[in-house]
């Protein structure tokens, strides 16, 4: 039989697939042992002012941001349009989907004493610092976030 047909009989054995197996369970568990860690802690910063807004799917695939208790859309994008918007909501939607949270379409975009904005979704504790992805998203919410504080900043659609 020789040598390598001994260890590879050996190694059939059902006793050391099952010890294969075994071990391989326990590697698993040791290493997600943690669990659920929850989102992550808000940074520690003033709070200047915040606005809630109320996100609504509109027709042929629009999607309109209103102002919380509001009926008036601050911004509407078409199909096609405010892909980082869709791309950042869906990313807090994902979190409420997970946690089967259905209630009110409504986050907070909260301006703190460094300039920043960060989105929050207050249902499930995550948040995200929008000045991260850049100048030209940070104009975008910032724009949204003047518009939602003074409604006279609201321009007719782009329709």
């Amino acid at each position: 039989m020789g040598w390598p047909g001994l260890l590879f009989g050996v190694l059939r054995h059902p006793v050391f697939l099952l010890l294969a197996l075994l071990g391989l369970a326990w590697s698993l568990i040791a290493v997600n042992d943690q669990g659920y860690q929850g989102p992550p802690q808000k940074p520690d910063v003033e709070i200047l002012a915040r606005v809630t807004l109320k996100v609504v799917d509109g027709d042929a695939g629009a999607v309109m941001i209103l102002p919380s208790g509001g009926s008036n859309p601050i911004v509407q994008y078409g199909a096609g349009e405010g892909s980082f918007f869709r791309g950042v909501m869906r990313t807090l939607v994902r979190e409420r989907t997970a946690r089967s949270i259905v209630d009110k379409p409504e986050f907070v975009l909260e301006l703190t004493s460094q300039g920043s904005l960060m989105l929050v979704d207050e249902l499930t504790g995550y948040w995200i610092a929008i000045e991260a992805f850049g100048p030209d998203n940070y104009r975008e919410f910032r724009s949204i976030f003047d518009k939602a504080r003074d409604p006279s900043l609201i321009v007719a659609d782009r329709a």
